[in-house]
């Protein structure tokens, strides 16, 4: 089967430039504040031929060019090349667009071909099987539409108030009568019928249809007389995981979190859908582990990696902070233990290594790794202390180091520095950030404030700092001392609450699932919020950034439930040499899911009896009270739970 093909990354790159050019806010536009890679414009596919018999192809382009065959220039089109040992070439270029190339007849474009910007280095092309005929453009990204409609359509004193019964991301087709017409988009009713402070706002003027660009929203506010369609915009996943349980709330908590998901893996995975709708590391660093309980859908997954890192050279930290270089080198690491996807690191390694370097860079004497002027330290929104070098950095540059070594051997390189410089840092956040007196991590050695917050302990925690009964003083002195400032957030919500699965409090988990996102869904949040404070009443939900609706009300950072339900409860972990199943009820009284591991799915029902594990794939273990299990495929293994 023919396919369009590319020069590797260079489709994420364009569809980057196109994402991160499309924010506006306020009547005005926002693109991206960090830098931005473009695509090639100019690029040559080669294949090495070696035919008994003439061969005849049709080749077709994105982009003007020609062909040379055996150094011979020729048009591009139908082409006949000669029995024996040749090579062909496919020159391409692309003002302003991104370059491809399709052959089809008795030689096909695929993944067997080479490419190379110019540079003389060739690598293997980049292509989908989502562009496989010769009118399809992989400028033109995929998605999938269906017609909406409102559940309620009701006057106001201003004009019109559309409300669709829950948070989407449509496209309108407006046709406007004989007066300009203003429309408000509210993720809220409030925020739709506030002209002056919603956050995404248009005038059309009058006598025409137009169709605007795909917004979030539920409600729609209009001022004037106009006939409105709204057509979702989704990309196609097949949702593989599933989960039910005895406690209804924890059901809507899980569903929610997976439309919210839903709802911001299009392109690449989405921080949220109303306000930045830009690719963020730390966010997708999240979005890869939700994934995989959720989608398993791979490919989104690498084509936020590569939209993420763009080409070298390394000019400043990915989106510029310093945490999220981090996470996506580890990012990068995380997948082969997932899928043992060898050929995607040997892809990324290169860019890792020039990644790390540039961090290295930013290192003081003592080996710390401390923020040079243009890097943002951001770890989390809340209370920290993130000046000379915060604790939470370096743990992140260890387990870092950590993955370059590990993914160096991987690939037959020397990783020796890296292991040492890890194993050098390790040492020093141990000498300079455990504080004895109060028995934990703090943030900053330097500042002289000895500041803890829960944020260093939680990594400390994740990454192997809590050797020699340190463990259970970071409990008692952090995560158990309600003087420590909480975490608001649902991106640091993650890490708290697998720190707490990690220790076995699942029935602490559930109470915490209940009262912080049980209760967003009980104020009728129809997808997850970028933040949430219980204390706040009213409006005041909706306010952030000290602007009145700029929360974002469906940020996938939130989603968090469905990894950890499938790992910790459905007790499911998956890699890419098998899967182990290991359920903990947690004080529910029963509950059954499904999770997507390599080759299949597994599924796992577990009540006050009975546990059932059935899987379609091989490779999978059942630890079950003291047991290790193989679990047969095809056929339901059951055992009594008490």
């Amino acid at each position: 089967m023919a396919k369009w093909m590319w020069y590797p990354g260079d489709y994420e790159c364009y569809h980057s430039l196109l994402l991160h050019g499309r924010r506006d806010e306020y009547d005005w536009k926002h693109p991206a504040f960090w830098r931005l890679d473009d695509c090639w414009h100019s690029v040559v596919f080669q294949k090495d031929l070696n035919n008994e018999k003439e061969l005849k192809l049709n080749v077709l382009l994105h982009g003007i060019g020609h062909i040379i065959l055996d150094d011979v220039p020729m048009t591009a089109g139908e082409v006949t090349i000669p029995a024996g040992s040749r090579w062909i070439q496919i020159w391409v270029y692309r003002m302003g667009g991104l370059p491809t190339a399709y052959v089809t007849g008795d030689l096909e474009s695929g993944e067997d071909w080479k490419v190379t910007c110019n540079d003389k280095v060739y690598h293997g092309v980049g292509c989908s099987d989502w562009y496989t005929e010769p009118d399809s453009d992989p400028e033109v990204f995929p998605f999938a539409y269906e017609k909406l409609t409102p559940v309620s359509v009701e006057k106001t004193p201003a004009g019109t108030l559309i409300d669709y019964g829950k948070e989407t991301f449509a496209r309108l087709t407006v046709k406007v009568g004989e007066t300009p017409v203003r429309i408000c988009y509210g993720e809220s009713a409030e925020e739709a019928q506030d002209p002056v402070n919603c956050v995404i706002r248009e005038t059309l003027p009058a006598n025409g249809e137009r169709v605007l660009q795909p917004r979030a929203f539920r409600y729609l506010h209009l001022d004037g007389e106009a006939k409105v369609q709204a057509e979702y915009e989704y990309l196609p996943l097949e949702k593989k995981g599933a989960f039910r349980c005895s406690d209804e709330t924890l059901n809507r908590v899980w569903e929610t979190c997976a439309y919210t998901f839903h709802l911001n893996s299009r392109e690449f995975f989405l921080d949220g859908i109303k306000r930045d709708r830009w690719v963020w590391s730390g966010d997708a660093y999240q979005s890869y582990l939700v994934n995989d309980y959720l989608f398993r859908d791979e490919a989104i997954t690498k084509r936020t990696i590569r939209a993420l890192r763009g080409k070298d050279p390394v000019a400043t930290h990915v989106n510029t902070i310093q945490d999220y270089s981090f996470y996506w080198l580890m990012s990068v690491g995380e997948r082969y233990r997932r899928t043992g996807d060898l050929s995607f690191v040997r892809e990324m390694w290169g860019k890792m290594v020039s990644l790390m370097e540039f961090c290295l860079s930013r290192t003081d004497g003592d080996g710390l790794v401390v923020p040079r002027e243009g890097d943002w330290v951001f770890i989390d929104w809340g209370k920290l202390d993130l000046k000379e070098g915060n604790c939470a950095e370096q743990i992140l540059m260890v387990r870092s180091l950590e993955v370059m070594a590990e993914c160096a051997a991987l690939l037959g390189e020397d990783g020796s520095r890296y292991t040492e410089r890890a194993a050098a840092l390790r040492k020093k956040v141990e000498e300079l950030y455990w504080d004895e007196e109060k028995g934990c991590y703090i943030d900053s050695f330097r500042t002289g404030r000895r500041f803890v917050s829960r944020h260093s302990n939680l990594f400390a925690l994740r990454y192997g700092f809590d050797k020699d009964g340190r463990r259970e003083k970071i409990l008692k002195n952090v995560l158990l001392n309600d003087e420590v400032p909480p975490i608001t957030t649902p991106y640091f919500k993650f890490y708290e609450m697998e720190a707490w699965c990690e220790m076995g409090e699942l029935p602490r988990v559930l109470k915490e699932m209940d009262g912080y996102w049980g209760e967003m869904i009980r104020l009728g949040a129809t997808s997850i919020w970028e933040s949430f404070d219980p204390r706040e009443t009213g409006a005041e939900h909706y306010n952030m950034y000290d602007r009145k609706f700029a929360k974002s009300l469906c940020h996938a950072w939130g989603a968090s439930p469905i990894y950890l339900l499938g790992k910790y409860f459905l007790g499911v972990d998956a890699r890419a040499d098998g899967y182990t199943v290991s359920p903990q009820l947690g004080g529910l009284r029963w509950m059954e899911g499904t999770v997507p591991v390599q080759g299949g799915k597994v599924t796992v029902r577990c009540d006050e009896t009975t546990l059932r594990v059935k899987s379609n794939a091989p490779g999978g273990v059942l630890f079950w009270q003291g047991k290790q299990l193989e679990i047969p495929v095809g056929k339901e293994l059951s055992l009594p739970t008490c």
